[in-house]
Protein backbone atom coordinates (compact mmCIF):
# COMPACT_ATOMS: atom_id res chain seq x y z
CA UNK A 1 0.00 0.00 0.00
CA UNK A 2 1.33 3.42 -0.93
CA UNK A 3 0.81 6.51 1.19
CA UNK A 4 1.19 10.16 0.24
CA UNK A 5 3.85 12.20 2.05
CA UNK A 6 4.94 15.84 1.93
CA UNK A 7 8.63 16.68 2.18
CA UNK A 8 8.78 19.23 5.03
CA UNK A 9 11.93 20.79 3.55
CA UNK A 10 10.70 21.34 -0.02
CA UNK A 11 6.91 21.14 0.52
CA UNK A 12 6.58 18.63 -2.34
CA UNK A 13 4.32 15.59 -2.38
CA UNK A 14 5.52 12.04 -3.07
CA UNK A 15 4.14 8.55 -2.65
CA UNK A 16 5.87 5.55 -1.15
CA UNK A 17 5.08 2.07 0.08
CA UNK A 18 8.40 1.89 1.92
CA UNK A 19 7.43 2.93 5.46
CA UNK A 20 6.78 1.50 8.91
CA UNK A 21 4.29 2.40 11.62
CA UNK A 22 5.73 3.49 14.98
CA UNK A 23 4.14 4.18 18.35
CA UNK A 24 0.75 2.84 17.24
CA UNK A 25 -1.69 3.71 20.01
CA UNK A 26 -4.70 2.78 17.92
CA UNK A 27 -7.77 4.77 17.01
CA UNK A 28 -8.77 7.60 19.34
CA UNK A 29 -11.89 9.79 19.46
CA UNK A 30 -12.00 13.50 20.09
CA UNK A 31 -14.75 15.28 22.05
CA UNK A 32 -16.90 15.52 18.90
CA UNK A 33 -16.60 11.76 18.32
CA UNK A 34 -14.28 12.01 15.30
CA UNK A 35 -11.88 9.09 14.96
CA UNK A 36 -8.16 9.42 14.15
CA UNK A 37 -5.19 7.09 14.22
CA UNK A 38 -2.72 7.94 16.98
CA UNK A 39 0.52 6.67 15.45
CA UNK A 40 3.66 7.79 13.64
CA UNK A 41 4.78 6.73 10.17
CA UNK A 42 8.51 6.59 9.37
CA UNK A 43 10.02 6.35 5.90
CA UNK A 44 12.36 3.38 5.44
CA UNK A 45 13.98 4.99 2.39
CA UNK A 46 15.18 8.58 2.06
CA UNK A 47 12.83 11.29 0.82
CA UNK A 48 13.24 11.71 -2.97
CA UNK A 49 13.53 15.50 -2.57
CA UNK A 50 15.88 16.08 0.39
CA UNK A 51 17.35 12.64 1.17
CA UNK A 52 16.17 12.52 4.80
CA UNK A 53 14.14 9.76 6.42
CA UNK A 54 11.19 11.74 7.75
CA UNK A 55 8.84 10.69 10.54
CA UNK A 56 5.24 11.90 10.37
CA UNK A 57 2.32 11.76 12.74
CA UNK A 58 -0.51 9.88 11.00
CA UNK A 59 -2.64 13.05 11.05
CA UNK A 60 -0.05 14.81 8.84
CA UNK A 61 -0.49 12.40 5.93
CA UNK A 62 -2.60 13.22 2.89
CA UNK A 63 -5.63 10.99 2.41
CA UNK A 64 -4.84 8.70 -0.58
CA UNK A 65 -8.57 8.36 -1.34
CA UNK A 66 -9.15 12.12 -1.55
CA UNK A 67 -5.96 12.44 -3.58
CA UNK A 68 -4.03 15.58 -4.25
CA UNK A 69 -6.13 16.96 -7.13
CA UNK A 70 -3.91 19.85 -8.20
CA UNK A 71 -0.72 18.71 -6.44
CA UNK A 72 1.98 17.08 -8.56
CA UNK A 73 3.34 13.88 -6.99
CA UNK A 74 6.70 12.18 -7.31
CA UNK A 75 6.44 8.41 -7.46
CA UNK A 76 8.73 6.94 -4.79
CA UNK A 77 10.31 3.53 -4.98
CA UNK A 78 8.08 0.81 -3.61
Amino acid sequence: MKLLFVCPTHNRVFESADFKILENRGVIRDEAGNKTLDAKVALDEPCPFCGRKHIYHASELICPVAGTNNIETQKGES
